[in-house]
């Protein structure tokens, strides 16, 4: 019976479709490995989801096969199955997700011109066709390109199938190659003869031997150039005389957060009871290849992390493989360090900031076993690591978490339960202010919590441990009552204000969070009430003053900020309320001589942006570090002794649901970052609503009573 294949194409269009296998294929074209195929008019990539026999009768054969070795383990082809069931979606879109960007090969239709413009004479649009078409010089263009030419969203295509017709263009569907191809470098190993290199007379050439055979393998030529203060004609005289080989080989680009200097490792504390209970009862599930996900609920700085590291270990003396999610790319650099100092080289970065090269190096080493510990933010939960031992989701009640824009709109931590669950692995989902869904899971015993009520030993400057560091004490500022008395100058306040003046003082670090990046969010007209609003959203835009613009946060569309009111003329433009860019501003007058670094969209959309600005505060570059949610989470700075929240109602009053618990969460994880060490820490939350559920509960840091009233 003929071979056939089974295919998903990576596409929106939802279905498996059926293809011929040619001969030559059968042994290549197997379950998980990506094919190009004829769909419809196009060849796009599609991966194989099963081998059949049968008749072949009218079936198309599959074009070529990409993979020497299957893209897709079975499990990943499972699990892809079960994310486009579960979030309403083609299975092709839920592949594309588990494959590094960049890889897709498909057929693109381009126009070329046959004639000149004058040629056509029906009517002005294809003349103008015609004009892009003759400038390009022969290379042609994108047929999707044309509507850009026309100023349309879409090109007619009766048009275009009328100039076919008429011979004045010609459209080829031509497969463009993937943009994330396998990078190579010239390598240098020694060559099939040492005879002839006791007589060398240079010295370039006797070091860059010496160089090459001190290896313990194959080094880069570059590198050994660089190092011997040798040249390229170096290389081809040691060649000629079959000394040296020279050849090209693959090499991986390294991520940001790849080539970050581990930690050196401290000594290990003791483990505290409550640790203890949760590790035995994480390593049991390991051992046994038991699907169990683990609810940890521990305090912040009660050795969560501590657990991780030794739950990993134990599942790679196991031989298994383990996946860490983290909710921010801004904690992969901190987190990568820290687990570098316990696993060296063994850890992998996967995240949406790397670029597409970078992406493909790490998953195809992570695919080849090279890596068993693959950390990253949600879309590392499709990692195509082989025997999952243990997955981890740390502070696993984030909203980031969740995938809105493309399909699969899916939630990792999900996903990463039932993961664990297809692979018989244990599932940590850790925070210290758990989500009401995953609270509930555990009441009703589908979880089994874990609980670290308080925190652990710290270590001193001297290496002698001591007691654990309190929880810092927080104190409210109730912005009502300062604006009446007449104390309220900017978005700070007089006791903030004093208790930053007293860190600084010190030579002490404080942490300001203020969850609105630009300048002002809302620009109002102060006679008619008119407010500038995205014509996309119909929400109102906010200010950004560097760039003297108007943004919104939701599409990212700017304009340019009016001099006077649209609607009424008035130039009396107020700009209400407070965002990172104000407060920036507002602490450059109060406190001159203070080193400031804000953390927010707008300064961490370069690469690596994210890591500089935490390594600079982490080797106390700054006095301040401001910024939004990202501030707040997982980040343990040891000089870091005040916390304040700029304005803890962001968000309170929103119409959603889970406005009230996100909240508490965002005011508990940002003042869990004081006093983590030695230093006596503190929080001031600034609010106008002081007796909101949200802020009482987190003023006694109390996550049990709040989840209590939150969840009925």
């Amino acid at each position: 019976m003929p071979a056939l294949a089974h295919v998903v194409p990576i596409t929106s269009v939802d279905g498996v479709y059926t293809y011929r296998v040619p001969e030559g294929m059968e042994a290549e074209a197997v379950p998980g490995a990506r094919v190009l195929i004829p769909f419809g008019r196009r060849q796009i990539t599609g991966v194989v989801a099963e081998r059949v026999e049968g008749s072949d009768d009218g079936l198309k054969p599959l074009h070529d096969v990409l993979d020497a070795r299957p893209a897709l383990t079975p499990a990943l082809l499972v699990l892809t199955r079960w994310v486009a069931r579960y979030y309403l979606c083609a299975w092709g879109e839920a592949v594309k997700a588990a494959l590094p960007s960049g890889t897709e090969v498909e057929s693109r239709r381009t126009a070329y011109a046959l004639a000149p413009p004058d040629a056509w004479t029906d009517e002005p649009r294809g003349r103008k066709i015609l004009r892009a078409l003759a400038e390009q010089n022969g290379t042609g263009l994108p047929v999707a390109a044309l509507a850009e030419v026309l100023g349309r969203k879409t090109v007619p295509q009766n048009l275009l199938r009328r100039m076919e017709t008429a011979g004045v263009l010609r459209i080829d569907d031509e497969v463009q190659d993937a943009r994330a191809r396998a990078k190579t470098a010239r390598h240098l190993r020694l060559g099939e003869t040492t005879e002839g290199a006791d007589a060398l007379r240079g010295a370039k050439q006797r070091a860059l031997l010496a160089h090459v055979a001190e290896a313990e393998g194959p080094v880069l030529q570059t590198d050994a150039l660089a190092a011997t203060g040798a040249a390229s004609s170096t290389v081809k005289g040691l060649e000629a005389k079959g000394l040296l080989e020279a050849f090209d080989a693959e090499v991986e680009r390294r991520a940001d957060g790849m080539d970050v200097e581990a930690d050196a490792p401290a000594e290990p504390l003791d483990l505290h009871p409550a640790q203890e209970t949760a590790l035995a009862a994480i390593v049991d599930a390991v051992e046994a290849s038991r699907p169990e996900t683990f609810l940890l609920h521990g305090v912040t700085g009660s050795g969560k992390t501590e657990v991780y590291l030794r739950a990993l270990r134990a599942a790679l003396d196991r031989g298994r493989s383990a996946i860490v999610l983290v909710p921010e790319i801004a904690l992969t650099p901190q987190t990568v360090r820290r687990f570098r100092a316990h696993f060296g080289d063994r850890v992998a970065v996967l995240h949406s900031r790397m670029s597409a090269g970078e992406r493909l190096d790490a998953w195809t080493r992570i695919r080849d076993g090279l890596y068993p510990i693959v950390i990253g933010p949600r879309s590392a939960i499709f990692a195509p690591v082989a025997d999952l031992g243990l997955v981890v989701v740390d502070e696993e009640h984030e909203s980031s978490y969740k995938q809105f824009d493309p399909a699969p709109r899916y939630h990792a931590r999900d996903v990463a339960v039932m993961r664990a669950h297809q692979a018989g692995a244990a599932c940590v989902l850790g925070s210290a202010t758990p989500s009401m869904e995953s609270v509930a899971n555990a009441n009703a015993g589908k979880y089994t919590r874990l609980e670290m009520p308080e925190r652990v030993p710290v270590r001193g400057p001297d290496g002698t441990t001591r007691a654990p560091a309190p929880l810092p004490p927080v104190r409210v500022v109730d912005l009502g009552r300062e604006r009446k008395v007449r104390r309220l100058k900017g978005a700070l306040s007089h006791d903030l204000r004093l208790a930053i003046e007293d860190r600084l003082d010190k030579g002490e670090q404080t942490i300001l969070l203020q969850n609105r990046r630009g300048y002002a969010p809302v620009l109002t007209c102060e006679d008619c009430g008119w407010t500038p609003t995205c014509r996309d959203c119909a929400v109102s835009l906010t200010v950004h003053k560097p760039t003297h613009n108007l943004r919104c946060h939701y599409c990212g569309r700017a304009e340019r900020i009016p001099e006077a009111c649209p609607d009424c003329g008035s130039p009396d433009l107020r700009r209400l309320g407070a965002g990172t860019q104000r407060v920036e501003e507002e602490i450059a007058e109060v406190f001159p001589s203070a080193r400031v670094l804000r953390m927010d969209l707008d300064t961490t959309s370069r690469k690596g942006a994210h890591r500089k600005i935490l390594d600079a505060f982490g080797r106390g570059d700054a006095d301040l570090l401001l910024g939004t949610q990202m501030v707040a989470k997982g980040l343990d700075f040891p000089r870091v002794t005040l916390v304040g929240v700029v304005e803890a109602d962001t968000g309170m009053l929103l119409p959603d649901f889970r406005a009230a618990e996100r909240t508490f969460q965002l005011l508990a994880q940002v003042a869990g970052r004081a006093g983590r060490h030695e230093l006596q820490g503190e929080v001031i939350l600034q609010t106008r609503n002081p007796e909101h559920p949200a802020i009482t509960f987190a003023l006694r840091h109390d996550f049990h009573g709040f989840a209590l009233g939150e969840l009925a």
